[in-house]
């Protein structure tokens, strides 16, 4: 009876054990499937075609396991490394050695091309441009148009961008235009083929391979600037690097490693010529990422004294060479200084017996000249700042206005405030400017839109009087002159000024003074129309004479000034009537800088 017992326990532990193994085996993952993810440089159907007879050998080497291929593109592969997606990775040498630091990766195999010389020299950047494209080094790159397929692409633009910066182009700033398209690859030969661009990155023997399969015809494209590669079969504008590898993952199951490891060194080569050898040396790889700083070696971009010297050494060249100027020029004047210094003591000596018998005419001739100056500032200064200073008034009064009623909205009173400081920093300018007229310094020329300064210019005169009716006449196409806008303003300002006092004059201030900006043999003409009472013919001989007016209140230096400073910039002032109509129409003239 014991012995009975003893069998039936024996017989139910077998039996629990038989009933506890698949659902062991399913534990460790023995019926999942074995996930390869791929990077699809030639689109995800090119997956599944070259890579198919891979799949089919690793099933058949490693018994009871089922192996699937999953294509993606680089952020995706990446992605599904560290998410645990995917068991395998079979990418580029760039994108491999980036997985290293980001997933684990490590190398199991590295594959054998039968365009390449050895495993060890394999991938490269092809830069390929159209067969008649007159460009012959990387050079001549600076400032075309480039494709490339994205900035982490290996063969597609890392290593291409590391050849150029060695032949002095940085991808980055000195192409006219980097533009990255993305997977398929083909699509970029595709494009410089069909003119979209005038060069394009691809890994190399994509080129030969097209061509082989009829979709390129041999006389369409070239390598730009091919570096000889002695047993390869593919032209590259770039040094070699290791071929794509075969690697597993931080996760992955060790005993499976070895296995596909196994098959992939007994596997055969396919009717193509590709096989699988020993892993490579991928240091190459990682010493093109630290000189790119990009990758692992990302943080190399961050601010340090090497970088700003390496980026900004022209400036701070030019900087040194200013500081050494001023210091010579310091030197220099404390040297001129202390020898008129010198001078001037010993000049005092004259200087003295001679002032008794000069001190009272030289007291005069002080005090006329003093007069004189101070006299034609002060009447210049009151009749140019009459204009901002009245924009100022009307529009503290409007804010005030505003503040009366209650009506606090910040927009409004903002825009005010800076309409009062704007017009504050043009009395200053105007305050500058005259005195620089005075003291007959020359103008600062710049290159303007005249039809830009007139905008401005009627932006200020509406806010000062806004009452007054403008016209604008012809179309606010640009018209480029040298001058100064400033000055051009103040001329602007003092014609709209005094046609509006003219037809105030005669009763007609509603009437729309109209401004015309037109092209005239190599110049602009600018023309301020009014409907006032005109003037009479004694009075033309006399328009522009200083201080001349036809105002009660006039000092009569505008029209003056106005002449001074348009003919400074090489340009003519004029008056004339308006035929049979009411007013005057003054006009100024500035060379046209789009004629020669």
């Amino acid at each position: 009876m014991r012995a009975a017992r003893r069998l039936s326990r024996l017989a139910l532990t077998a039996l629990a054990a038989l009933c506890l193994l698949p659902a062991a085996r399913a534990q460790d993952g023995a019926d999942a499937p074995v996930r390869i993810g791929v990077l699809a440089y030639k689109g995800p159907e090119a997956v599944q075609r070259d890579w198919s007879r891979l799949r089919l050998w690793l099933e058949a080497s490693v018994p009871g396991r089922r192996f699937v291929l999953l294509d993606f593109d680089q952020a995706g592969l990446t992605r599904a490394a560290r998410e645990r997606a995917v068991d395998f990775v079979i990418t580029s040498s760039g994108h491999y050695v980036a997985l290293e630091h980001a997933a684990g990766a490590s190398r199991i195999a590295t594959l054998e091309s039968p365009w390449a010389a050895s495993p060890r020299q394999s991938i490269g950047s092809a830069i390929v441009v159209r067969r008649g494209a007159a460009l012959a080094a990387l050079p001549e790159l600076a400032g075309k148009h480039v494709l490339a397929v994205d900035p982490d692409a290996f063969g597609g633009y890392q290593i291409a961008a590391r050849e150029l910066l060695a032949a002095g182009v940085d991808p980055e700033h000195d192409l006219g235009r980097l533009e990255f398209s993305g997977f398929p690859t083909q699509k970029i030969l595709l494009a410089v083929r069909a003119g979209r661009a005038d060069a394009g990155i691809v890994r190399i023997c994509l080129l030969e391979q097209m061509i082989r399969s009829g979709e390129l015809d041999a006389a369409d494209l070239r390598v730009l600037a091919p570096v000889a590669s002695p047993g390869s079969a593919c032209q590259s504008s770039s040094r070699l690097y290791p071929d794509w590898p075969f690697a597993a993952l931080r996760h992955t199951a060790p005993q499976l490693s070895k296995q596909v490891a196994v098959a992939l060194l007994t596997m055969a080569r396919t009717p193509d010529g590709y096989s699988w050898a020993v892993p490579g040396d991928y240091q190459g790889v990682d010493t093109l990422f630290r000189e790119l700083r990009i990758g692992p070696y990302a943080y190399l971009r961050e601010w340090s004294f090497e970088t700003v010297l390496r980026r900004y050494w022209g400036l701070m060249l030019l900087a040194l060479a200013l500081l050494v100027g001023w210091a010579v020029h310091t030197v220099r004047v404390e040297h001129l200084v202390g020898r008129r210094t010198g001078q001037l003591r010993a000049a005092q000596e004259t200087q003295r017996r001679m002032a008794d018998e000069a001190q009272a005419r030289q007291a005069a001739l002080d005090h006329t000249a003093r007069l004189a100056i101070l006299g034609e500032m002060a009447s210049a200064i009151a009749h140019e700042l009459n204009q901002p200073l009245a924009a100022i008034g009307n529009f503290a009064r409007g804010m005030a206005r505003r503040i009366d009623a209650g009506r606090m909205e910040a927009a409004p009173l903002l825009e005010g405030a800076n309409e009062i400081a704007a017009q504050s920093e043009r009395a200053g300018n105007i305050m500058r400017n005259v005195r620089a007229l005075a003291q007959k310094k020359p103008a600062e020329r710049r290159h303007l839109d005249l039809a830009a300064v007139l905008e401005d210019a009627f932006a200020l005169f509406r806010a000062a009087h806004p009452q007054a009716q403008l016209a604008w006449r012809g179309a606010r196409a640009p018209a480029p002159v040298l001058a100064d806008a400033l000055q051009i303003q103040q001329v602007t300002l003092n014609l709209l000024k005094n046609a509006l006092d003219a037809q105030r004059s005669a009763g007609r201030a509603e009437q729309a003074i109209e401004v015309g900006l037109d092209a005239d043999a190599g110049a602009w003409r600018v023309s301020v129309r009014d409907s006032g009472c005109g003037l009479a013919p004694e009075q033309f001989a006399r328009l522009f004479e200083p201080f001349f007016t036809t105002k009660a209140e006039g000092l009569g230096l505008g029209l003056s000034l106005s002449k001074s400073i348009i003919e400074t910039f090489g340009g003519t002032l004029s008056a004339r009537p308006n035929g049979d109509a009411a007013g005057l129409t003054i006009c100024f003239t500035l060379p046209n800088m789009e004629h020669p």
